[in-house]
């Protein structure tokens, strides 16, 4: 069974360079405290979060290329 997409990110991100021009799935993923607050006053983001965010994202990559052998 194919599995179901469900877009849940807001903003404008360049995902359609790799999904449309390019053909590439693209894979995101929120790394954000639930009170972060996007463009308000007292947007914030924890420290620990964006590097776990951020090594998480590399061992994605680093899966990804493991994968094509």
């Amino acid at each position: 069974e194919e599995p179901l997409l469900m877009p849940a990110m807001g903003g404008s991100l360049p995902d359609y360079v790799w999904t449309k021009i390019l053909g590439v799935p693209a894979v995101m993923t929120p790394y954000a405290n639930h009170d972060e607050a996007n463009h308000a006053p007292n947007e914030n983001m924890e420290v620990e979060r964006f590097i776990k965010g951020i090594k998480t994202g590399a061992a994605v990559l680093a899966y990804l290329g493991e994968m094509r052998g």
